[in-house]
């Protein structure tokens, strides 16, 4: 990308002492924060945490499925915290051993809500 520390910094919102400490392992990062560097640097959350440094599309479409669009709605979230929902179960099914895919319009989007909700 050429940017500079700076530069990354003013894009994400953050401070360059933070981004610095971060770096260095000196500091912890937030989902919400963690998030916004994702989203700068256009990289999924698991590319981004693994640091495969691959890029992905920022203009690609994303599916919410219907069941989870309806329990955002209903439970208040944001769309930011909606896709940071989706993001998640996607990671974890990417992680699994089994190839079995999970129906999306069929997952409890509540309970999954509930076991994930301090990492938003």
């Amino acid at each position: 990308l050429g940017w500079t520390q700076d530069d990354l910094a003013v894009k994400a919102g953050l401070s360059k002492g933070f981004l610095s400490d971060l770096e260095n392992g000196k500091r912890g990062i937030s989902a919400d924060k963690l998030f916004d560097l994702a989203r700068v640097l256009s990289l999924s959350l698991d590319s981004l945490m693994e640091n495969t440094g691959e890029q992905s599309d920022p203009r690609k479409e994303i599916e919410i499925p219907a069941s989870l669009a309806r329990f955002a709605s209903e439970a208040g979230l944001s769309f930011r915290q909606t896709l940071m929902v989706l993001d998640m179960r996607r990671q974890i099914i990417a992680h699994r051993s089994t190839t079995k895919s999970d129906d999306p319009d069929m997952f409890d989007w509540q309970r999954f809500y509930e076991s994930v909700r301090e990492f938003l």
